[in-house]
């Protein structure tokens, strides 16, 4: 073969294979780029701004009516109650009770119809005690879930602050037509004494819940609500009536619970 037609075919030879190695790199570089580019799309999933939050304690509620609008009540319920000496908690009604004021529970959470209920507040040095009257005819009186029995929803804000989320001297009891105590958020069974007297028309519960704060951290004015789950079918809340906030959100936000002026 003639010298220079040996050199000619290596030189065509040389750029094909630099042709195939510049092919190459563009290749590698786009393929770089689209692993890139997916990261990029997949990163935020393991941010903090982006994270799944863990979830609140307590925060499932039941669907409201799809018909009704519910919301908190532009003024908040506002009762005065008595500084009395204490009673004997045994759920039934002793003659200190008939100087307080019975202060109804007229705004509905959810549900069309179902128990009615009143309640009175007085206190003391130690504690602050409640007597809740309810008339439900229905009575189902257990549940997996407390709050889908018959039972009483109690909401304490110690200090008056009445916060969107709870702090020292906040408490969330649940007291159960058959009996039974749940504590909540800030709850504690070791501050209260209660009793829970039912029949065929409806059932009173009488507690005394210690306060948790020392007297120069209390207010004078300080926040309270009470609810009353009815259930009509067994493990469902059909009805539920609240003093103060129709929130649906008082297991988590004190903001809209009424107030007690201590005179």
């Amino acid at each position: 073969m003639h010298f220079t037609e040996f050199h000619n075919r290596k030189r065509a030879l040389n750029a094909v294979l630099m042709t195939l190695c510049l092919l190459a790199v563009v290749l590698l570089a786009r393929k770089a780029g689209a692993f890139e580019s997916l990261a990029s799309r997949r990163a935020p999933e393991d941010s903090e701004e982006t994270a799944t939050p863990t979830p609140t304690p307590y925060t499932k509620v039941i669907p409201k009516d799809s018909t009704k609008k519910y919301s908190s009540p532009e003024t908040e319920m506002t009762m005065r109650a008595s500084r009395l000496p204490g009673v004997h908690v045994d759920g039934r009604k002793e003659n200190a009770w008939n100087v307080c004021t019975r202060y109804k529970l007229e705004n509905p959470v959810f549900g069309d119809d179902g128990a009615t209920a009143g309640f009175y507040a007085f206190c003391d040095e130690n504690k602050l005690y409640l007597l809740i009257e309810v008339h439900d005819s229905t009575p189902q009186l257990s549940g997996e879930i407390p709050t889908r029995c018959d039972c009483v929803e109690i909401f304490l804000n110690e200090d008056g602050e009445k916060s969107e989320r709870y702090h020292a001297g906040d408490s969330h009891y649940i007291v159960e037509r058959n009996g039974s105590l749940d504590e909540r958020s800030g709850a504690d069974r070791r501050l209260v004494e209660y009793n829970v007297i039912s029949d065929d028309d409806g059932y009173v519960v009488e507690i005394g819940i210690r306060w948790s704060l020392d007297p120069e951290e209390r207010s004078n004015e300080f926040g309270l609500d009470v609810r009353v789950n009815d259930s009509q079918t067994a493990g469902e809340r059909n009805y539920i009536v609240q003093w103060s906030d129709t929130s649906m959100m008082t297991h988590e936000d004190l903001s809209h619970i009424g107030t007690i002026r201590i005179r």
